[in-house]
Order: structure tokens, then C-alpha cells, then sequence
């Protein structure tokens, strides 16, 4: 059987029913938070049928998981030793299994070959690598808080290869030319080489399942010059980083093609974004500066979603077929961001998930936060012929990308893409401020800073973006401010994390 070929309705009630098994299982007996909430809230995870029964569980935020990042690993009681938490001890059926595979060495454990073991001790090994922690990595912090989420070796050996197996998903028919993704293509990961998923998710796809690719450690590492030369001479077809910077890389490419100094890419078909949201706009912009470096006719924009506390990330099959995400591993919800009540197919709401089968750290019914304007449709794809629950945008923070300006609730995003989007403009950067700064009851004050296009005329260029400004939020910027050294304004935007550009500043003081 294959679980993605299942029919929508039965597919999502057999990951329900997966979802309880895990529960009753894995979760209730060795999840330290879960345990003790549930308990105290007289929640028996043995009475869970239905999807309604499902809804009894509390939704879980960031700030829960924050205070006790440690208390969200599954670790079952060994030998007294559960890191100090109310967990059950090891349940004989896990450990009878742990036996037998230790007595036949299957799957086979190469330490054997190296070091005489006694049995318990191939046990204990067995043990360690379903439970016992060996990768993490952490949110960029933006907040200031870094959220870390823990793997251990069975997680990278038998979840991500499934999921990262998604990455070569076509139709049994694909259209002639579709540039697929194929098993010799060659990916350029550009995303900023730290901690974070965005750059993991790369080395994880190349190590566990197969995929080709060069981890560049993105600009602070690697000239963003050098990068374009190695994936127009060495061939490269895909290139994944963040929206902001892809900006800046496309425009460098087709400057340096321009000069003459690089070749056209006729093999470049994907461009794999991630960690910030694109605008159709700005994807058709994408479009036109491929078509200028001679990229391949169908080439695709393909956005992925995906975060530290779902530790994976989800890609489109096609572009604009809605991002897919995986229901055999996880568990969909979209609900109301204020009532926690679900929502029909394709209506708004914030994006929740429960993790199924994994192990290190584990979350049931967790909101992340994301706002997804189109909603989720658990249905067969048309594009692919699979099926998945399918994400559709623009996605935006519940609570981070809305402010009020001037008595105005405007959506961040908005108000970056709609600068962002005005032609001459080549980047920017949004700052709020308070008229009196010892105030925080004066004026709101709206401040674009813009690096214009070369030969620009400014005083147009500035008319068109408040005239834009004003349609698309109700609110008119009080000054533009030009930049003239663009690319020291480039790397002013991600010197704070290193991985997004920082569009919006907020100088306002805070009125407690």
C-alpha cells in the first residue's frame, strides 16, 4: 500500500488513527509535558476515536515549549535514568524487540566490528539510537530566543529519508520538457551556513537521501560572485536560499552574464525558496531574470514552508500547486487564530500539526504561528496525481506581521512587498518610529529607506511608492529616505541573523 496514493478521506482517517496509536504509545508514557498536562487536565489519550475526541487536547504555542525545550523530548525511564522527569519506564514490548535485533544485528551495527559486545550491551546501543538525542539545531532567534528541536539516529535514518524522497514526486505522465527534479541533478544550497533548518534540511537530503549538492554556507562564506561562477560552469540546475538574498543573487548573475563573464544556464529549472514568504509579483520577477540568464523555459519557483519544531520543511510539486505536506508523519489542523476551532477547506486560518511516529523532540496539536491565507485542502493534487494536504498563501505570522501605524492594522508583508514590488526599486527597508520618541502616545512615524535602480528618477520613484503605499495599506510613508551605497545596505539587512533579510525595524517605544 502505498500511503500516498491512498483516497483523501481514507488517508487522513488512517493518519488519525496512526496519530492515536502514537499517542497511546509513545507519547503519553515518555513525553514529560504532555504526560503531566494531560494528567492534570483528566485527559485519558486511550479514549481517542475521532477527530472531535482530538480536539479535547490543548493547542500548544511557542511560549509553552520556550520555558522547557527539554521536557518536549520523549525519554522513557531506563535503568532509573529519564533526565529527572515523570516519565514510564521502558515498556517490555520495546525491549524485547531491542533483544532481537541486538541477537540478529538487524539492521546491521557496524561497532560490532570494532569493539567486543556483550549483549546487553548491543541492547543499550539499539536503545541509544532509537532514543538517545544526536543532532540539533535551533530557530534563527529572531525573537531572541532560539527554540532548539533534538534528533536521534533513528529519526535521521528512518523518517528523513521518506520525506526527503518527496523532493524526486512527479506525475506518472509528466508533460514533455517539465523540468522534474532528476536523480543526477545538481542543487547549490545557499542558505547561511548555521544551526538552522533551512541550511540542515540540504545536508540531511544530500546524506539520507541521495540528492546532489554543494553547501555553499551562503554569502558570509562564499562570495555571492563565486557561487554564481561555480553553478553556471559546473553546471549546477537548482539553487535554494532565501527569498531576499535570491534577490541579490539573480541580479548579480545576470550583471555578471552581462560582462560576459559567465555562460548562459540553459540546465537551471528550480529555484527552492524558503524561510521568507514571495509574492507573485515577486516570483515573476524571478522569472524575467532567469529568462535573462538563458534558464530553462519551464523553469519553476518552488516554495517550501517549514520550521525548527516540524523538522522538516514541505515543497510544492509544481509551481503553484500549494506546498505539500506530508500526512503520514504528521498530522494537519487549520484553525481559527483566536477561537482554536477548525476551519472548512480553503479558508484562513493558523497552520497546527502533531508529529507521528517520531522520537527526540515530539509535539501534539502545536500552533505555529503562521497565518495561511488560503488554507489547506486535504485532497488529490491535479498536478501530481498524489495525495496530499496542500498549503496555499501567502502565509504570514499571526501575530508578529500585523501592526497598527497611524491607528491602521497593516500587514507587514503587505507593506514590504508592495515597496519591494515598485519598479525602480532595488531594495528597502521599513522603520517605525514615534514622532517624539519620549512619547509613546505621539504621531506614528513611517520611514522607507530605498536603494533606487541605477538612473532612477527619485522624486518619481518616491511619488510611485506612496501613491502604492497608500492603496495597498491606507497609509502614506512620512519620508523615503534613498540609499546610495546598495551593497552596504544588502549586508546591513541580514547582519542581524545572518539568514533574513531585516525589512522591518520597529523603533517605537513600548507602553506598558
Amino acid at each position: 500500500m502505498n500511503f500516498y496514493r491512498l483516497p483523501p478521506i481514507e488517508q487522513r482517517d488512517l493518519a488519525l488513527e496512526r496519530l492515536f496509536a502514537y499517542i497511546r504509545e509513545y507519547v503519553e508514557p515518555y513525553h514529560p509535558y504532555y504526560r503531566r498536562v494531560w494528567r492534570e487536565a483528566g485527559i485519558d489519550p486511550r479514549a481517542l476515536r475521532t477527530y472531535a475526541d482530538l480536539l479535547t487536547l490543548p493547542v500548544v504555542s511557542k511560549e509553552e515549549y520556550r520555558r522547557d525545550p527539554r521536557a518536549f523530548i520523549l525519554q522513557p525511564r531506563f535503568r532509573g535514568v529519564n533526565g529527572g522527569y515523570d516519565t514510564a519506564r521502558y515498556a517490555p514490548a520495546h525491549l524485547l524487540r531491542n533483544v532481537w535485533q541486538a541477537a540478529a544485528n538487524r539492521p546491521r551495527d557496524f561497532v560490532s566490528l570494532f569493539r567486543r559486545l556483550s549483549l546487553r550491551e548491543r541492547v543499550e546501543r539499539r536503545i541509544a539510537k532509537e532514543w538517545l538525542p544526536v543532532h540539533f539545531h535551533a530557530s534563527t532567534g529572531t525573537t531572541g530566543e532560539p527554540t532548539p528541536a533534538v534528533y536521534t539516529w533513528r529519526d535521521l535514518h528512518e523518517m528523513i529519508p521518506e520525506l526527503g524522497a518527496a523532493l524526486f514526486l512527479q506525475p506518472d505522465d509528466p508533460a514533455p520538457g517539465a523540468p522534474y527534479a532528476t536523480l543526477d541533478g545538481r542543487t547549490m544550497n545557499s542558505f547561511p551556513g548555521v544551526p538552522h533548518l533551512a541550511f540542515f534540511q540540504a545536508v540531511f537530503s544530500k546524506l539520507f537521501v541521495g540528492v546532489s549538492c554543494f553547501d555553499n554556507g551562503g554569502g558570509r562564506v562564499m562570495s555571492t560572485e563565486r557561487q554564481i561562477e561555480l553553478f553556471a560552469k559546473q553546471g549546477f540546475n537548482s539553487v535554494a536560499a532565501v527569498p531576499s538574498y535570491m534577490i541579490h543573487w539573480l541580479r548579480k548573475a545576470v550583471h555578471l552574464r552581462q560582462e560576459g563573464r559567465i555562460p548562459e544556464m540553459p540546465g537551471f529549472r528550480h529555484l527552492i525558496l524558503g524561510a521568507e514568504p514571495a509574492s507573485k509579483e515577486l516570483k515573476r520577477y524571478f522569472h524575467e531574470l532567469a529568462r535573462r540568464l538563458g534558464a530553462h523555459p519551464k523553469m519553476r519557483v518552488l516554495e517550501s514552508l517549514g520550521s525548527t519544531e516540524m523538522r522538516w520543511a514541505f515543497l510544492e510539486c509544481d509551481e503553484g500547486a500549494g506546498i505539500h505536506l506530508n500526512p503520514r508523519y504528521f498530522y494537519w489542523e487549520v484553525l481559527h487564530p483566536e477561537t482554536h476551532q477548525p476551519v472548512g477547506p480553503g479558508q484562513q486560518g493558523v497552520l497546527v500539526f502533531s508529529h507521528i511516529d517520531w522520537r527526540g523532540t515530539v509535539f501534539i496539536r502545536y500552533n505555529t504561528g503562521d497565518l495561511i491565507a488560503g488554507g489547506v485542502t486535504w485532497e488529490e493534487c491535479p498536478l501530481c496525481g498524489y495525495t496530499f494536504p496542500r498549503l496555499f498563501g501567502p502565509i504570514s505570522r499571526a501575530k508578529k506581521d500585523f501592526t497598527k501605524i497611524k491607528g491602521t492594522l497593516v500587514p507587514l508583508q503587505v507593506l514590504v512587498g508592495t515597496v519591494r514590488d515598485t519598479e525602480g526599486v532595488m531594495n528597502l527597508q521599513v522603520r517605525l518610529a514615534k514622532e517624539d520618541p519620549a512619547d509613546p502616545f505621539s504621531r506614528d512615524i513611517l520611514r522607507l529607506r530605498v536603494a533606487p535602480a541605477r538612473d532612477v528618477n527619485r522624486a518619481a520613484l518616491a511619488d510611485r511608492i506612496k501613491k502604492r503605499v497608500k492603496e495597498a495599506t491606507e497609509v502614506t510613508p512620512d519620508e523615503i529616505i534613498f540609499v546610495d551605497d546598495a551593497e552596504s545596505f544588502e549586508k546591513e539587512l541580514f547582519q542581524r541573523t545572518g539568514v533574513k533579510a531585516e525589512y522591518v525595524v520597529e523603533e517605537r517605544p513600548v507602553h506598558v
